[in-house]
């Protein structure tokens, strides 16, 4: 009877609980849990949802003691073990799935069935921290623990292809092919075979296999499977000259997009306001007031690569990256950082950079130098690639006033076309580019800025084009590299090869810079009726730069 009695009042306590839990009664929530902890100290159930409460109120480190101490306790409890890297993962705290690892032992009993989802788990912050080969091991130690564990699968097929790594991805389908017959699983391989297809230039096939399998069908209710198909559709399209389906894929896949809640945040973000501020502040007589009050080294080794998105600064950089000399920073916000971190410190008051002591000056430059140039194994130069640096170079003229400057410039018709059509991940600057007249406004915003600092500072840059690369790649690039200071090399001219020795290249040129040069991508905007009106918008820059 008293057994009877305790597993009744254990369970009222949880339903009791979760009740208050839902009325938003969190202190009351949590001591029923508490009571029920102390009814019954080995069963899970009011561990994890205390463990829940905690988080919802942000007390999140005594929420993870506690998961981190029942474990210890019942290291073959694996719902409570699962939960808790699952949690870990959520909250990106990487040390205490450390813990919870050592806790657990894993790597005693790699294969042990029930150790599987810690393993897909470590691979998806070995995935977040870049580290792709470690998260492709991890990934298939889950497949080793529990073959027909689907999720560290359908993983690899995305690292593998973005990692250009077609032969790996066309074994692991046959494998999956041979394993899954679920549906939902059926219909993941099904859309990486028509990615596959279409990585391997056979885009009517690739196409025939979307229609076959009825894939819009299938993820017509899952939107994040849909972007990606309308993605691909859109490319297959574009491909078989089918130009208006092509833009109608995007349209459709662009408004599930900025429809998704994660990207609601940021719609209203006007980043048109600060450059207006911009253009109010580096005037030359301000960033002269900074300057002459400094004293600065020579930072000749120091170049930024920048340009807006989709204007060639990939190609530059893996054929940069190819030199003996030079060794390239891809899409590491370090500058970035450090100025937000300044201004942070100054109340986002951009008037206070005309007090920058040399010691605040000198932390940033040192910082930014320790993080930039570490393993530069006898390289000469370092190019920090990131493209919408652009907008920031009154910043940089103040803290790097002799550092070099590469402009990458592409036809401006073409580089709209491409943005728009371009599946970024999206913040404040990339979620303009889901709206055709945003796209067309923020070149112009961008460029204008550009221009106002060409005007006003004392820039040591230059200007590289995109199409000039391609059609007299050798001339161009000896140019370029002697603006660098830095002799021609033969083995720039294989900087596909380069390309595609690097783990992962992380920009959404990851599919053509791994090829030869072409020129199907000149001119591209011509084939849109969509873009008949772009010359137009655009006739400022395309005299500029004289297309």
């Amino acid at each position: 009877m008293t057994i009877l009695s305790d597993k009744s009042n254990y369970e009222s306590l949880l339903k009791n609980g979760i009740q208050s839990a839902k009325l938003g009664k969190f202190k009351e929530s949590e001591n029923y849990f508490i009571k029920a902890i102390n009814q019954n100290k080995n069963k899970p159930d009011a561990y994890i949802n205390l463990a829940n409460i905690l988080i919802l109120q942000k007390r999140n480190t005594k929420s993870f003691k506690i998961l981190h101490n029942y474990i210890s306790n019942n290291t073959t409890n694996y719902e409570v073990s699962n939960f808790a890297a699952k949690i870990f993962l959520n909250f990106n705290a990487q040390n205490e799935f450390i813990k919870l690892c050592k806790i657990l032992n894993i790597n005693k009993n790699k294969n042990h069935k029930e150790n599987s989802f810690i393993y897909f788990v470590e691979g998806q912050f070995y995935e977040r921290n870049k580290n792709f080969s470690k998260a492709k091991n991890s990934y298939f130690l889950s497949i080793s623990c529990n073959e027909i564990f689907f999720e560290p699968y359908f993983k690899l097929f995305n690292i593998f292809e973005k990692t250009n790594q077609l032969q790996d991805l066309e074994k692991l389908i046959i494998k999956t092919e041979k394993i899954f017959n679920q549906e939902e699983n059926r219909n993941k391989i099904n859309l990486y075979k028509s990615i596959l297809l279409n990585r391997k230039n056979n885009f009517l096939d690739s196409q025939e296999y979307i229609k076959t399998n009825k894939l819009y069908e299938k993820f017509k209710n899952d939107d994040n499977f849909l972007i990606q198909l309308l993605d691909l559709e859109s490319k297959n399209n574009e491909r078989l000259n089918k130009y208006s389906y092509s833009f109608r894929n995007i349209l459709e896949r662009n408004k599930l997009i900025i429809n998704k809640p994660e990207n609601k945040k940021y719609q209203n973000h006007n980043m048109d306001n600060n450059f207006q501020k911009y253009k109010k502040f580096y005037f030359k007589k301000n960033v002269q007031l900074i300057t002459k009050k400094l004293k600065y080294l020579s930072d000749d080794q120091i170049v930024f690569l920048v340009g807006f998105p989709r204007s060639g600064t990939t190609l530059l950089d893996s054929i940069l990256r190819s030199h003996s000399q030079i060794k390239v920073i891809e899409e590491k916000p370090y500058l970035l950082d450090l100025r937000h971190k300044f201004f942070e410190s100054k109340k986002n008051n951009l008037s206070a950079l005309l007090k920058i002591t040399q010691k605040e000056k000198d932390e940033i430059r040192n910082n930014y130098i320790n993080h930039a140039m570490t393993n530069m194994e006898g390289k000469k130069i370092i190019i920090d690639k990131f493209p919408l640096l652009i907008t920031e170079i009154g910043f940089i003229n103040c803290i790097f006033p002799n550092a070099k400057i590469i402009f990458a410039v592409r036809h401006p018709c073409d580089v709209v076309i491409s943005c728009f059509f371009t599946s970024f991940k999206i913040n404040e600057a990339m979620v303009k580019f889901l709206d055709w007249q945003n796209t067309i406004d923020f070149y112009n915003n961008v460029l204008d800025l550009f221009v106002f600092y060409e005007n006003e500072l004392d820039l040591k840059y230059k200007i590289i084009k995109y199409e000039d690369v391609v059609q007299n790649f050798k001339y161009q690039i000896t140019k370029l590299v002697e603006f660098l200071d830095l002799k021609y090399e033969k083995n720039l001219e294989k900087f596909y090869e380069t390309a595609k020795n690097r783990s992962q290249i992380f920009t959404p040129s990851y599919t053509q810079v791994v090829n030869p040069l072409y020129t199907s991508s000149i001119n591209r905007w011509k084939n849109y009726d969509q873009s008949k009106f772009l010359s137009t918008s655009l006739s400022k820059w395309i005299e500029k730069f004289n297309y």
